[in-house]
């Protein structure tokens, strides 16, 4: 990824995201809508309807060619989803710096989410392996060719965006007051 952004903490209450910028060496406040609630709806509408589509529905291909093309798409679409928001992220502008004593509580919780964040992409890989095993022992659902490229879009996105190797690096650099942050008082 080429954006100079680097989640650093995402406050759930607040719905807001915290970002070091590589190039500008400044810790800033970014937010976000509700539209992430009314495309999880929709996204849950849509799987419903798939499912309620194509549960009977059997790909007349081998298992093997199947179980292959799932993992590709999954990952097509993942480095094009990776593609699209690297894209937009390095448009960004983020006008609201974050205070020093805001800084250490953010760097510090973010550590704590980086890690937990880790471990789902590990478990997100675990899944789609689980998934892939399944729909190559089946008889060519559909529906488990659609979760399979899911499962298999899901830990690279995940794991792409959070940046945990320039992360974890920001995180010591914090710690070891080695860190360049402009916009300190």
């Amino acid at each position: 990824m080429k954006s100079p952004w680097i989640p650093i903490f995402y406050h759930k209450e607040e719905q807001k995201n915290y970002f070091y910028n590589l190039d500008e060496k400044r810790l800033v406040e970014g937010s976000y809508s509700s539209k992430g609630i009314i495309l999880a709806l929709f996204s849950g509408t849509v799987g419903v309807v798939l499912y309620a589509l194509l549960k009977h529905l059997v790909i007349k291909m081998t298992i093997s060619h199947l179980t292959l093309l799932s993992i590709l798409s999954g990952v097509s679409v993942s480095f094009i989803l990776i593609y699209a928001i690297d894209s937009f992220s390095r448009k960004s502008v983020y006008e609201k710096n974050v205070s020093q004593e805001e800084a250490s509580i953010y760097f510090k919780e973010g550590e704590k989410q980086l890690k937990k964040n880790v471990m789902i992409s590990f478990w997100t890989i675990i899944l789609a392996l689980v998934s892939t095993y399944i729909l190559y022992t089946s008889n060519g659902e559909a529906l488990l060719f659609f979760a399979t490229t899911l499962f298999w879009m899901l830990p690279i996105t995940i794991f792409a965006l959070q940046r945990p190797f320039k992360r974890r690096t920001i995180y010591a650099l914090y710690k070891d007051n080695q860190l360049i942050i402009k916009n300190r008082e």
